[in-house]
């Protein structure tokens, strides 16, 4: 069953990582400010709830047609229409003044060096140079190394959820989660940019996508499912918890490569998503229900994809008019820049799930 509220959690995932990079960002001379904006510095762990909100959708995707004779067919070509065409005009329109070979002189003849390969961009492989450099590369592609990290997932979950069955599919999620937690100590500890790895690194960051898969098994066993009904209660309790821990991290200002996030932190902020998308999936009614099913919630996360995509490099682009237009504010030029950007990008991206995406998703279908 298609369920609404998950359109609404994705809007609020997407609205978390542009109130990161549109507004909370932003270094004030001012210290109430800076302590204001401190309070949202976690917002980039929005892409920990796509994290878990695509290895929910995705697992429950493959574990209800684990059984098909078109079981990887299907599921590879579905996702090609859905990811690919849009990541590529994406990717050779930003990248386009960072072409190996020159040519039409006078108007592209100069192109800039690229510190990552063109070619991983081409296949999903760009984590792994990020890793290596400490850095994200070019600006308009910084986002791009959680897609890496989630087509690679996609690559293997498809194998594990055909091969393993049953409780032994529970106990394997389990193992990677324990697993990703000890690779990114030994990481910290081995590589120059330790730290760096263990945030754009797909083995690092399977926890969170893994306990998304847990949960689309786990609500698919009739046993688990009428508990979860009967405890919400406790459900609830759970998410206070972890929303105390998240707090703690707040006030502690963890940031998202400091080593307590790397050792302990990933896992809360995944924990603490997961129970959100159970509290989500095993509600009908209430004031969370009507919040995720908002019509412009949940339209927000129709148009995450493009959005997500998109929304970095126009932010930074809006940012230079804005301080060239506003030079002695430079704290009301960022603000600025941010949420006009925003604007912009959600217009964009209006205008490509209207013409674009969905055509090729309904024809992926």
């Amino acid at each position: 069953m298609r369920i609404p509220a998950l359109d609404g959690l994705r809007g609020i995932a997407i609205l978390l990582v542009l109130m990161r990079h549109g507004i909370f960002g932003l270094e004030s001379s001012s210290p109430m400010v800076n302590r204001l904006v401190t309070l949202g510095q976690l917002t980039w762990s929005g892409v920990d709830l796509f994290f878990v909100l695509s290895g929910f959708l995705i697992g429950g995707i493959l574990l209800d047609a684990v059984n098909s004779p078109h079981y990887y067919q299907t599921f590879y070509a579905r996702r090609a229409y859905r990811i690919l065409p849009l990541y590529f005009a994406f990717t050779f329109f930003f990248l386009l003044r960072h072409l190996p070979v020159r040519f039409m002189p006078g108007v592209l003849g100069e192109t800039s060096h690229l510190t990552i390969p063109w070619a991983s961009y081409l296949t999903f492989t760009q984590n792994f140079f990020m890793a290596r450099l400490g850095w994200f590369g070019p600006t308009a592609m910084v986002v791009t190394w959680s897609l890496a990290v989630e087509e690679q997932f996609y690559l293997v979950i498809p194998f594990v959820i055909r091969k393993v069955r049953g409780r032994s599919l529970v106990v394997a999620m389990a193992f990677v989660f324990v697993a990703a937690a000890c690779l990114r100590i030994l990481l910290r500890h081995t590589l120059t940019h330790g730290n760096f790895a263990c945030y754009v690194l797909m083995p690092c960051r399977a926890d969170a996508l893994c306990l998304g898969v847990l949960s689309a098994y786990l609500v698919r066993r009739p046993a688990f499912w009428n508990q979860l009904l009967k405890r919400r209660r406790l459900l609830w309790s759970a998410i206070g918890i972890l929303f105390a821990g998240i707090a703690f991290m707040t006030v502690r200002h963890y940031d998202n490569l400091s080593l307590p996030m790397t050792t302990w932190g990933y896992p809360w902020l995944a924990l603490f998503y997961t129970c959100c998308l159970l509290s989500v999936v095993s509600s009908t009614k209430g004031l969370w229900h009507s919040l995720l099913c908002h019509p412009l919630l949940m339209r927000l996360g129709t148009l995450a994809y493009c959005t997500y995509l998109i929304h970095f490099p126009l932010i930074q682009a809006a940012r230079r008019v804005s301080q060239v237009l506003l030079p002695s504010h430079p704290e009301m030029a960022f603000l600025a820049g941010g949420i006009g950007a925003i604007a912009v990008t959600l217009a964009l991206a209006s205008l490509s799930w209207r013409y674009f995406e969905q055509p090729m998703l309904r024809r992926g279908h």
